[in-house]
């Protein structure tokens, strides 16, 4: 079983909040690992040591998986960000519309959603729970469901208390 947390990005890594909210999951869940949409790199980036579900799996003694590819692993995967997309299309002078081009971002969700799902089969230490963009919590829920894989989905999208006044939900 998979147990999915969907957050924001920064949530996942400065909130201690988050740290308490994922300790009792794993508590209640039993969980025996802990991963996350996150790289080493994306960390490195944000100059930051360890994430917040890196943390808990520490403070447990659980295995930790970073199942985000880097960048050169989103290159050979084709996977790019809105962002660039828009850039693309607008150097190739092509206009894309607001359907295209959020069909576009869908197909390179589902292509990342695919490379956390090896990652996860790789790691294969089960149940395990995995923290991820909001955005990809009922996307990434269908993937495991039509592998097999059950899924609970602990929070769509957690925030903190002291982030905007609404606790996990």
């Amino acid at each position: 079983m998979v147990i999915v947390v969907g957050t924001s990005h920064t949530i996942q890594i400065a909130d201690p909040e988050l740290k308490q909210f994922l300790e009792s999951l794993c508590r209640e869940f039993n969980v025996h690992a802990v991963a996350e949409e996150m790289s080493e790199e994306a960390l490195a980036e944000k100059d930051c040591a360890a994430s917040i579900p890196m943390q808990v799996a520490s403070a447990l003694q659980m295995p930790h998986r970073f199942c985000d590819p880097n960048r050169v692993e989103r290159a050979k995967l084709a996977i790019r960000q809105v962002n660039e997309i828009r850039a693309q299309a607008w150097l190739s002078n092509s206009t894309l519309s607001e359907s295209e081009i959020a069909e576009r971002v869908m197909e390179s969700y589902a292509k990342r959603e695919r490379y956390w799902l090896e990652q996860l089969r790789s790691l294969n230490v089960w149940p395990v729970l995995f923290i991820c963009g909001a955005d990809h919590v009922a996307s990434f829920c269908n993937l495991l469901k039509q592998n097999s894989i059950a899924a609970q989905v602990a929070a769509e999208d957690w925030a903190s208390k002291i982030n905007n006044g609404a606790g996990p939900h």
